[in-house]
């Protein structure tokens, strides 16, 4: 599931105001979506208008001044960090219902490295009239592969995903019977792509 986050570490204290606003406009478009906002919109609007306040008071100087806006900007921002939460409850983490919210998302780190290579690719004519039969061997911490074959376009060629399968054998059909084909395969999972095999080519069946 993917995360929803504020990305506003590097934002001056108007630019968080102005994200808070932001927010609260998205989220009362998008009421029907978020019907119960934890904390109520109308309270993140008067905190971000404290720390407007108390901003302005201390651009004019004074430490008194600058600890006030300090505290009320951590009230907004923990306040905001408790919308985050309800966003992500409702959502589960959506991209695009998210961002009726006015938010954004990120994916979770993978627990896992890019897969190798696979290795001992291989291609034959199939069983069935016009089919490759393709393997390869298993590779770690995979989560599909990727079987790619090479086609000819108007600028050279180019390899096209014929198929996308967890498992690491994989009969093509629907080629033209005696002629040549060329083949690849590709490992991946959360963390990425990994590198591709070594081509392989078979005529059809």
């Amino acid at each position: 599931m993917r995360k929803v986050i504020l990305k506003w570490d590097k934002f001056t204290v108007l630019q968080k105001i102005q994200k808070v606003r932001f927010i609260v406009q998205k989220m009362t478009e998008n009421a029907a979506v978020f019907p119960t906002p934890n904390p109520p919109l109308a309270d993140m609007t008067d905190q971000a208008n404290k720390v407007e306040a108390a901003e302005t008071a201390a651009s004019e100087g004074g430490k008194d001044r600058t600890l006030k806006r300090d505290e009320a900007l951590s009230k907004m921002v923990d306040m905001t960090n408790l919308q985050v939460l309800y966003v992500q409850t409702v959502t589960l983490g959506d991209p695009d219902m998210t961002a009726l919210a006015g938010m954004e998302t990120q994916s979770e780190p993978s627990k896992w490295p890019k897969p190798e290579a696979p290795q001992g690719f291989m291609a034959k004519p199939g069983e069935f009239e016009g089919s490759v039969y393709m393997r390869c061997n298993g590779v770690t911490y995979k989560k599909t592969y990727v079987f790619q074959m090479k086609v000819e376009t108007e600028t050279g060629f180019e390899w096209k995903n014929i198929k996308t399968q967890g498992n690491r054998i994989y009969l093509h059909t629907g080629l033209e019977r005696g002629k040549l084909y060329t083949f690849r395969v590709y490992a991946s999972n959360s963390a990425g792509d990994g590198p591709v095999s070594t081509e392989a080519t078979s005529a059809a069946s």
